[in-house]
């Protein structure tokens, strides 16, 4: 009977892991994770309007115009310098980019994120292969694992820093380790000015719970490891030093961003700020029940409140802001807590899964793409081929009359387009206008359409008819 029991339990073990791995991969479906199985992903998201912009400006970097002449408010050219180079190993040029080789390479460096659990030493491995696995097909709680922004990168490199960091308390030889820490908050500071900020919650954390690892020498070595990282990234390999003068510009910048006085996005999603909140505060009280005395695994946990009630107490809030903290917490805090006893265990693997289930429910896309936006480069295409069947010899173009009309000049890259006012735009076989209200604009020689392309954001849609031009029937679902 003993021996009977015994597989039962081992049998009952297997069911209950199958389970819940089935369950964290539907969430990942949700969530649209990039390894959902085949089948089980839904129609992936549309190219957001601020990946389009960084595809832009990493084009332009390739095509040799200084990243430094950008007006990005606040971010780095680390993300446009990892794109260049994936794309040369792949051959790869940006007019022919798809959304997915786009998100291939942030995805490499969330991939990093999700190797971090592996290269703690004191963790069981089982706990460290269930927070890989949580992170991986969770998104990390969020949809922005491998969306083509920064955040990815700068994630990547903060949790690597601290995950080196503790390392080199630990090492016989911690100089080394001091500066591969420095290059991965280097990479950091590459991306996005807010690194700064980060950087100086993760002092704060260190100065109260691992005082010990801030010997002057440790840090001269990181300080070393993030100046040669930062610059040769800032200044895209050394070839655009401007770009440490547009840096500047940028940190300054952004203290008019983050106070609510200049281009602010208010909170949205309130509710996933709220499952991160208690997500955070349910690890505070695991660790406050455990006791023991304050040390270096302290600090990812505490960087990652100290994160979440910074981006909390601006006015400039945004899902996004919140990947660093949640990475953080998942990647690191957990499984640091939940070693050493059975209770903290329990509690902590069981926090983690209710806030990634939670964030299914509570977190939705920021301003997606709709359907129609993504398809529209497909209807005109079609047009195209019939409106120079009808004016042969005549030039096509697409004339896009202001607005924010990001993320079209991704979709509609393979196309001549002009952007506001420009000689010839009122000619154009395609103009598209935006719609202040629900008055269609009527205008000789063209068909109007309606065209929703974010949520609340619509456009007018002309299409010239001269000629007897057939339309195709695409554009009649608009």
């Amino acid at each position: 009977m003993g021996r009977f029991a015994k597989v039962l339990w081992v049998g009952l073990a297997i069911l209950l892991v199958l389970g819940w791995m089935i369950l964290v991969t539907g969430v990942g479906m949700i969530m649209h994770s990039p390894v959902s199985p085949d089948g089980l992903q839904d129609i992936p998201p549309g190219v957001h309007a601020d990946e389009a912009v960084q595809w832009s400006l990493a084009k332009d970097s390739a095509s040799g115009i200084p990243y430094s002449e950008n007006q990005d408010k606040f971010h780095g050219p680390a993300l446009a310098v990892a794109t260049k180079t994936v794309f040369a190993v792949r051959g790869l040029k940006f007019d022919d980019a798809s959304e997915g080789d786009l998100r291939f390479v942030p995805f490499l460096f969330y991939l990093l994120v999700c190797a971090a659990p592996f290269c703690l030493r004191d963790v069981a491995w089982p706990t460290r292969w269930m927070a890989a696995f949580v992170l991986l097909m969770g998104s990390a709680g969020c949809y922005f694992g491998h969306y083509f922004i920064q955040e990815p990168l700068l994630v990547a490199g903060f949790v690597w820093g601290v995950l080196l960091w503790n390392r080199s308390a630990e090492a016989v030889r911690p100089a080394w380790w001091a500066v591969f820490s420095g290059a991965a908050f280097g990479l950091s500071l590459a991306c996005k000015v807010t690194a700064v900020a980060y950087l100086g919650i993760l002092l704060l954390a260190l100065l109260v719970f691992a005082r010990e690892t801030l010997t002057w020498r440790r840090v001269a070595w990181a300080t070393v490891g993030a100046l040669v990282v930062w610059i040769s990234l800032q200044t895209v390999l050394f070839t655009d030093w401007a770009g440490m003068v547009a840096w500047g510009h940028q940190f300054w910048r952004s203290f008019a961003v983050a106070s609510g006085n200049d281009d602010t996005l208010i909170q949205t999603n309130p509710g996933y700020w709220w499952a991160v909140g208690l997500w955070l505060a349910a690890l505070v009280a695991i660790r406050l029940v455990r006791g023991g005395q304050r040390s270096a695994n302290d600090v990812p946990l505490a960087a990652s409140v100290g994160c979440f009630l910074f981006h909390l107490a601006l006015p400039y809030k945004t899902p996004w802001l919140l990947f660093l903290p949640v990475c953080l917490s998942l990647s690191l805090a957990w499984p640091l807590l939940a070693e050493r006893r059975v209770f903290t265990w329990a509690a902590s693997f069981a926090a983690a899964t209710v806030f990634v289930l939670a964030c299914a429910f509570t977190l939705k896309p920021h301003t997606p793409t709709s359907l129609r936006g993504v398809l529209l480069a497909k209807d005109v295409g079609e047009y195209q081929q019939a409106w120079q069947k009808a004016h042969p010899g005549k030039p096509f173009y697409v004339a896009v009359d202001g607005g924010h009309y990001w993320p079209l000049p991704y979709y509609l890259r393979a196309f001549q387009v002009g952007y506001g006012e420009f000689d010839g735009a009122e000619r154009a076989p395609v103009r598209i206008l935006v719609a202040h209200d629900d008055s269609r604009p009527a205008v000789p020689g063209y068909q109007t359409f309606r065209l929703r392309l974010r949520r609340d954001e619509w456009y007018w849609v002309l299409v010239d008819t001269t000629n007897k031009v057939d339309i195709p029937h695409m554009f009649g679902e608009w």
